[in-house]
């Protein structure tokens, strides 16, 4: 039962890590850039919730976690900070809306593929695969529903 705390408390202060990171680039973005996101403003708001909350996060949590922490672990790279940060790497050069998003999804990918490692650590891959799945899902949905 520890164990399952423990992912629970990781889970929320990840997710309210993440949203600050998200306002902390909406506001450069928004105050200093003004960098438009044309890919989000020319899609109904149906298919943005569609693929941002549910397809985008399992598309994405499978390739960029499950996949790539197997892949790394098959080559020999071990270390999970360099992990972490290849996996964060990958998955910002997959999300060219503009340099500043890179950044952002740089940094979010940071803290989803820690959050990964770490629950995969705690309890198992499956486990790890589904909460980062809905950590994921739970991130965009607050984006589309507040930011977007």
């Amino acid at each position: 039962m520890l164990t399952y705390k423990k992912i629970i408390k990781l889970f929320f202060i990840v997710l309210l890590v993440q949203l600050i990171n998200g306002y902390i680039f909406n506001y450069l973005n928004l105050n200093f850039f003004k960098l438009e996101h044309k890919v989000f403003d020319e899609r109904p708001h149906e298919e943005l919730i569609l693929f941002m909350v549910v397809i985008g996060p399992i598309i994405e949590t499978l390739f960029f976690q499950l996949f790539l922490y197997r892949l790394l672990n098959r080559l020999g790279i071990k270390n999970e900070l360099i992990s972490i940060i290849l996996m964060a790497f990958v998955f910002s050069q997959l999300h060219w809306y503009h340099w500043l998003y890179v950044v952002a999804t740089f940094v979010n990918g940071l803290f989803l593929n820690y959050f990964y490692v770490n629950s995969y650590k705690i309890n198992n891959e499956r486990i790890a695969v589904l909460l980062t799945i809905v950590l994921h899902s739970t991130y965009n949905l607050y984006g589309v529903l507040f930011v977007y």
